[in-house]
């Protein structure tokens, strides 16, 4: 989303809000990315369908399980009030989250600049989404459209998160699914 500012503290998305869990306003996140997160009370978070249109709430507490996590909200007390979360991402600081072996956080992602392996530049990544075959990697372009880069080992070739530098081969047919950020797509006209 080339032009949005995100929230200063909503660099990391840590799952949905699937559930409630008991009475206290507590709920459960789901479709978490398989990072460690470490949230203390009192610790901003931001919750809302994307991170340009989240919500400040402030973390009452936080029980970290590997598939199904718990959190609750100080300005949410109870299961009824804290329904209204359900289906909300939640996202917090970078700091927050540790990431083991060779995944990458989406702070550390998102704002690389990609090169093909010729090493003309591509563009920027300007999203990162979290699907269940692999991750793919939105690249903005100069020109307003996007190439979605899956995260396998055929597509990406080289990242260096120090330089913000991505190399990637893309395979045949990759540029050709380009879409324009005005909504025109593949064609249309």
């Amino acid at each position: 989303m080339t032009g949005n500012r995100l929230q200063d503290g909503a660099e990391e998305y840590i799952g949905v809000i699937g559930r409630t869990h008991g009475i206290d306003g507590t709920v459960v996140l789901t479709d978490i990315p398989g990072t460690t997160v470490t949230l203390s009370a009192g610790t901003t978070v931001f919750v809302g369908f994307s991170r340009e249109h989240s919500r400040p709430l402030t973390v009452r507490s936080f029980i970290p399980h590997l598939t199904s996590p718990r959190i609750s909200f100080t300005e949410f007390l109870s299961a009824e009030t804290a329904s209204a979360l359900i289906d909300h991402a939640v996202y917090v600081p970078s700091v927050a989250v540790q990431v083991a072996g060779d995944r990458y956080s989406i702070g550390d992602i998102e704002g690389c600049t990609v090169y093909d392996e010729d090493g003309t530049e591509l563009g920027t990544v300007s999203e990162v989404w979290l699907l269940p075959a692999n991750d793919v990697w939105v690249v903005s372009r100069t020109d307003g459209t996007t190439i979605p880069l899956p995260v396998i080992d055929d597509v990406i070739r080289s990242v260096d998160t120090a330089q913000r530098r991505i190399v990637v081969r893309l395979l045949p047919g990759l540029a050709d699914l380009t879409s324009s950020e005005t909504g025109t797509e593949d064609g249309d006209e």
